[in-house]
């Protein structure tokens, strides 16, 4: 009898093993068997009684246990899910398949077990969405990690229906609906991970595409220090959440992280003594204590309409997802100036240009400057891996554009690529932001409708400090590549 290592093998013949539901729902393993002996692997959860009747089931055998902790039993499983996938054959299914045929290939254990193997591979890889494409002679997998999509694996093209139904079943959609796009959601626990899918189906000439947003319950309270919110800018935020009335805007480009952010504003108000509701298209984090309302166009609650409403309900705090019109916008920023705090986001490159931006959407200039008090814009920038960074001599255009901000280096830091950071160069990211509030100059100048350079060089006079001239001492200082700063955040003049 081969001693078991610490890596835990399976020593069986083909056949020998209990089923996966079985291993699943009581949680034992066989590790090995021979005409003599039985050694079954199993965790702290198992009963006395699960033992005592594996014991009498095995009675012809000598019976021994070996206990594994949750995490390695969990790594056992997804062993065993793996080995099913490589054997796993599926016939894929004519066009215009029923309900039970969809529903019964989507409940196969290989089936289940594939998509649960990428949805944990991407948590572990900390992804935020995943990509299911299909193509004419294959099925492809992609993560998103770090903000850049990357090619997990490919599959045949006769896994596509099955894996597609699964997706549907577990996000409770049609699961017969090919023709036209579907959202749903989903909620699951794998190996004692709690996993907050959002899930988007779009139809293609050759299947069905469906995009999987990870929102991870389990992180979903982040403070403003981890999200790279310099002390002085989280001194501004704070001041600001605790005014009674007024506007706060963020801005920045789609998956620059606005949602986390306010989310994170939100979880530091006091949700017991304040009625705080939000309107979000969709609702991607539930926060307790607070009021969360989605916006459903096709039936007309929209952002306006629905805002229009809860004015009615005695709120203390709005956050409005997102100011899409004028009509949404001029109702927020009217709800600011008469006793209600409200956050919201707009599409601007810039903290500043949020102000001309609302004027350019039509909103009355003495609207702006009598109900907005702050406004921050933010990027998320990839950081440079530490292990495998090189350094290297900035030529003369990057120079130059250092010393109009008054830095100076002669060594910046490049991404290489170990297997580290999965030879990307890079590992993790963080927050870049700027965060200015309206003074009274700045009201005097909207109201007089002076130009957006001379509001940025009001605030530049006082100390205001622009997201990309932070960006830039962030690659002085060796920890993120210039490049990157200057096509991720850019120069705004």
């Amino acid at each position: 009898m081969p001693e078991i290592k610490s890596e835990i093998k399976i020593e069986l013949k083909e056949g020998d093993q209990f089923h996966y539901e079985y291993i699943v729902q009581n949680r034992v393993i066989k590790l090995y068997q021979d005409a003599k002996k039985i050694i079954i692997a199993k965790d702290d959860t198992v009963t006395r009684e699960l033992i005592n009747e594996l014991i009498y089931v095995f009675r012809n055998y000598q019976v021994d246990f070996k206990l594994l902790s949750q995490k390695e039993f969990d790594d056992l499983l997804r062993k065993i899910a793996k080995e099913d996938i490589s054997k796993m054959k599926v016939k894929r299914l004519r066009r215009g398949s029923d309900a039970e045929d969809l529903t019964k290939l989507a409940s196969d254990a290989p089936v289940v077990n594939l998509v649960n193997e990428i949805i944990l591979s991407a948590v572990d890889k900390k992804a935020s969405d995943i990509h299911f494409e299909v193509f004419e002679q294959y099925f492809r997998v992609r993560f998103r990690i770090d903000g850049y999509l990357q090619v997990i694996g490919t599959y045949p093209i006769t896994l596509s229906d099955a894996v597609c139904a699964r997706l549907k079943v577990i996000s409770k959609l049609d699961i017969t609906q090919r023709r036209l796009a579907q959202d749903g959601k989903a909620l699951l626990t794998l190996y004692g991970k709690r996993i907050d899918i959002r899930t988007s189906t779009m139809p293609t000439i050759f299947g069905e595409s469906i995009v999987l947003r990870l929102l991870g319950i389990e992180d979903s309270l982040i403070d403003l220090k981890s999200l790279g919110f310099l002390d002085a800018d989280i001194r501004i935020l704070k001041k600001i959440i605790t005014k009674s009335y007024g506007a706060f805007i963020l801005t920045g480009p789609t998956g620059s992280g606005k949602t986390t952010t306010l989310r994170s504003l939100l979880n530091m108000l006091d949700s017991k003594s304040k009625n705080i509701i939000t309107i979000e298209d969709p609702v991607e984090y539930t926060i307790e204590g607070i009021n969360q309302i989605q916006i459903n166009e096709k039936i007309g609650y929209s952002f306006h309409t629905i805002l229009r409403n809860i004015l009615r309900q005695d709120p203390d705090i709005i956050m409005v997802g997102e100011m899409r019109d004028l009509e949404t916008s001029d109702l927020a920023l009217r709800s600011a100036m008469t006793g209600h705090l409200v956050l919201s986001t707009l599409h601007t490159n810039d903290a500043v240009s949020s102000i001309t931006r609302l004027i350019n959407m039509g909103v009355e200039r003495y609207v702006i400057e009598s109900s907005v008090i702050a406004a921050a814009a933010q990027r998320l920038m990839r950081k440079l891996c530490e292990s495998c960074k090189e350094s290297y001599t900035p030529d003369k255009i990057d120079r130059d554009l250092l010393a109009r901000y008054d830095l100076k280096t002669t060594k910046l830091y490049k991404p290489k690529g170990c297997p580290k950071c999965r030879n990307t160069g890079f590992l993790n990211r963080v927050g870049f932001f700027e965060v200015f509030e309206m003074s009274e100059k700045i009201r005097e100048l909207i109201i007089r409708k002076a130009s957006i350079s001379k509001i940025r060089k009001n605030l530049s006079e006082n100390g205001f400090v622009t997201i990309f001239e932070k960006g830039l001492r962030a690659a002085v200082e060796g920890n993120f590549f210039l490049e990157e700063v200057k096509s991720v955040i850019g120069e705004v003049r």
